[in-house]
């Protein structure tokens, strides 16, 4: 695999990112969702050859904004790292409490073990951990 294809593959670009209020929509009406003690993961497919990713990092959970910006970098690294295996998903991060980086890189790895090891299920049919 050549330099230019490997940054390709894990390439987070604007195309990645979950932007639209109907997007966020979709992917909560038609999910699947896997439960963590600091994260909630919602997943559902989106019809797309790549995956993109939406965050949700509330100030009630991480009242300074450097601590929700580290922690949205902190996802959105483990996310673009892992796009290979999500290829066709719109998936939603929900931060549901505070807790380390390696909290939810854990609970991430988790998650993508968890996927890679399943099978897809039918819309609405949910993945708990």
């Amino acid at each position: 695999m050549t330099d230019t294809t490997r940054r390709g593959l894990y390439a987070f670009g604007w195309n990645s990112k979950l932007r639209k209020t109907d997007d966020f929509s979709s992917v909560f009406r038609f999910k699947r969702v896997h439960r963590g003690a600091n994260l909630d993961i919602f997943f559902s497919q989106n019809g797309l050859p790549y995956p993109r990713l939406g965050l949700i990092v509330p100030k009630k959970i991480l009242a300074r904004a450097v601590d929700r910006n580290r922690t949205r970098r902190v996802l959105r690294e483990a996310f673009r790292l892992g796009q290979p295996g999500l290829s066709g998903l719109d998936v939603v991060i929900r931060v549901k409490a505070a807790g380390q980086d390696a909290d939810y890189r854990a609970q991430w790895e988790l998650f993508m073990r968890k996927r890679v090891s399943r099978s897809p299920a039918a819309p609405g049919n949910e993945m708990n951990g």
